[in-house]
């Protein structure tokens, strides 16, 4: 995907969201103007009303600064595109423009800079401060704060990051309603676990860096077992049954992070320089967030950094016990729509999501899996209200329940009457099996399940071991959405021969098959 097309598809999100905040607001105007309206209610409106209007602000100015950077990027390809005569001047200012635009589009996909963390910092900071984009502590700001004075001087007692993070957890769980039983947000300790990758490679040792904390979805994250800390009996007594301990469960998902934080015992350059590397190694290539938002915190103060494209593009200071830093800190937070359709189909068809229960997905859609209210393991699929998604999710549970009545042994089916489709963010389709990976299966059963789809006129379309689940030990299909089932003749016959090459192809790059 090219950097123009991921900032387009970052608009539209954006774009749809600060329609849904509108409509929102739309509704709350119409819940005061009702003449039976409580005094209280009507307080309770006024205040979602005006925080519905401060998220439709922060909305805008991000779709501003994507709008800026997509200006930009077509700017310099213009500029790329131009002919000149070939002399040592123009020459010259090719190589220029090229070196611009290469930076520019490797925003999206840089590694480390070449300077150390402390200088990185501090020239990002000064670059900051020219353009206005650093916010200093509100020292006269209204409304609660974090920590209470008391609380705040018993964070400045602490000897470690280790314990500042204990500490602050169940503040930090409490704000953000982390942790609960009926919370599907979690925070998540990462103190002693690396999950942040730092290159393209693809071994265990690109993944070499643990920011301190972060805040998901459940269905996201690994649980692990909490860190070894007999030798510091004050951070045993402040660990809580509560606390949560884990890592992201797949790099790809790094884009559903609600917020990544970072302790320091104090905050310099070089701590600021570090985050803002966190957040250009979680803008990294492929299926990357556009924007990410990072909490750098000390025992008096945390600041609030923004990344777009890898490049810091704000921050906002505030100290735990300023007035209304409880408000900056808890509106910080960002939610993909991807995971806001999760939480309203779980809700609406009564589906409670898995913890690290992601089982793939692509450029299409994403399964999740989750448990019915008898228990049963199904799978969820959601796909975004984009490029006509929707209507090629309603055309694969359609197709699905023809294939699955012709052969219920061989496919995976659909819920009856689970497909739901939410305004202006996607749908989902709820399947009703989950089975084991492929990996169990041999290549025969394999084989010989897809023979048996050809031998009922299923073409499956996709037909990769990617998309075979084991299930009670025989090979069931799924993701049907290319599939076609035809009477007889010649093109059956050239589809089935596509989907063996495909499979054949697949089989070969499997790392589970000799």
């Amino acid at each position: 995907m090219s950097s123009n097309s991921s900032i387009e598809r970052e608009i539209e999100l954006v774009g749809n969201a600060i329609e849904r905040v509108a409509k929102e607001i739309e509704e709350v105007n119409e819940s005061l103007k009702s003449p039976t309206i409580s005094d209280d209610d009507k307080a309770y409106y006024r205040q979602k009303k005006s925080q519905l209007w401060e998220k439709k602000s922060q909305l805008r100015q991000e779709e501003s600064q994507l709008w800026q950077e997509e200006n930009q990027l077509r700017q310099m390809e213009l500029l790329m595109k131009r002919t000149f005569v070939n002399t040592p001047l123009l020459e010259e200012m090719r190589k220029e423009i090229a070196a611009i635009f290469q930076e520019a589009l490797t925003k999206t996909n840089r590694a480390t800079p070449q300077k150390s963390p402390s200088s990185f910092g501090a020239g990002e900071l000064r670059r900051l401060e020219r353009l206005g984009h650093v916010h200093s502590p509100d020292e006269e700001g209204k409304g609660e704060a974090v920590l209470t004075n008391e609380q705040a001087r018993s964070l400045l007692q602490l000897e470690t990051e280790h314990q500042m993070v204990a500490f602050l957890t169940p503040f930090l769980a409490a704000l953000f309603q982390c942790n609960g039983a009926s919370s599907n947000r979690v925070l998540v300790n990462s103190e002693a676990y690396k999950w942040l990758k730092t290159s393209n490679d693809e071994n265990s040792a690109a993944y070499n860096q643990n920011p301190d904390m972060f805040i998901c979805h459940k269905s996201i994250y690994k649980k692990r077992d909490p860190f070894d800390a007999r030798e510091d009996d004050k951070l045993l007594q402040m660990r809580r049954s509560t606390d949560v301990f884990g890592q992201l469960s797949n790099w790809d998902l790094r884009r559903f992070l609600y917020l990544v934080l970072d302790a320091k015992k104090d905050i310099d350059d070089s701590a600021f320089g570090q985050t803002i590397n966190y957040g250009a190694h979680l803008s990294l290539g492929e299926n990357s967030p556009i924007t990410v938002r990072l909490v750098l915190f000390d025992r008096e103060s945390f600041w609030l950094v923004q990344t777009v494209k890898g490049t810091a593009s704000s921050v906002r200071k505030c100290r735990w016990v300023d007035g209304g830093s409880k408000s900056r800190l808890e509106k910080f937070m960002l939610q993909d729509p991807v995971i806001e359709i999760l939480d309203k189909a779980c809700f609406e068809l009564g589906l409670v999501p898995e913890v690290d229960g992601y089982l793939g997905g692509g450029a299409f859609g994403l399964v999740f899996k989750v448990c019915d209210q008898n228990g049963a393991a199904l799978a969820l699929k959601i796909v975004l209200d984009v490029h006509d998604k929707v209507a090629e999710l309603q055309r694969q549970m359609a197709i699905t329940n023809e294939a699955q009545r012709k052969c219920p042994h061989l496919i995976v089916g659909v819920e009856e009457n689970s497909f739901r489709k939410f305004d202006k963010l996607g749908a989902v389709l709820l399947f009703s099996e989950v089975g084991n990976h492929y990996s169990s299966l041999s290549k025969k059963a394999i084989f010989d399940s897809l023979q048996e789809l050809h031998d009922n006129n299923i073409v499956h379309g996709d037909a990769r071991v990617d998309n075979i689940f084991c299930v009670n030990g025989e090979a069931k299909w799924i993701d049907l959405r290319r599939a076609y089932i035809w009477n007889t003749g010649g093109q059956l016959r050239k589809n089935e021969q596509k989907d063996y090459r495909d499979l054949m192809e697949s089989i070969k790059r499997s790392q589970y098959f000799d």
